[in-house]
């Protein structure tokens, strides 16, 4: 076994010195003010400050924001409509091929609106069977994946309603969801 010689050359130091921590430091600080600035920008987003008001005693209290929904059918009991038959349709998931069987159900509280969307079922079943033949088995299997598929449906049902003048769908619930 051959050992190292003892003249051989120590390792080269690595210089950095201040001004190298001194860029470290000063990197880490903007990736720092980066990260604080967005996540203050998506908070305020996904969460909106009320209107506040200040009383004539001081003291600031928040005013409620009207909201659609809320004003004139609050009170109302909600009315459901399932879309029968269950839509069927089928993707690819690499060289397989999958199908989804949702059974849905709108919620309004409105007796039009369940009549509009009676009213336009063919045309309703169409846009929702072409918004939900193109999806990724992986995102869908996900709760997010089902979350962003019914709200995208919701607003499918929407549009109809309002092409056609009439009073929109509160909601949209998945009664069945199978995935084979």
């Amino acid at each position: 076994m051959a050992e190292a010689p003892e003249n051989a050359p120590a390792a080269a130091k690595k210089s950095g010195g201040i001004g190298g921590k001194l860029i470290n430091a000063i990197g880490i600080f903007v990736v720092c003010l980066a990260a604080v600035v967005a996540g203050g920008y998506v908070n305020a987003t996904l969460h909106p400050m009320p209107e506040l008001k200040l009383g004539k005693d001081g003291t600031i209290t928040a005013v409620a924001a009207p909201a659609a929904a809320a004003s004139a059918d609050a009170g109302k009991p909600a009315i459901y409509f399932a879309l029968d038959p269950p839509l069927v349709v089928n993707f690819q998931d690499g060289d397989a091929v999958r199908f989804l069987q949702v059974s849905m159900e709108a919620m309004a509280r409105d007796q039009k609106a369940i009549d509009g969307v009676k009213k336009n079922l063919p045309l309703i079943r169409n846009n929702l069977l072409l918004l939900m033949s193109n999806r990724d088995y992986k995102v869908l299997m996900t709760r997010q994946g089902k979350e962003q598929l019914r709200q995208e449906a919701l607003g499918a049902i929407q549009a109809v309603e309002k092409q056609n003048g009439d009073p929109p769908v509160e909601d949209l619930l998945f009664t069945s969801f199978v995935v084979q």
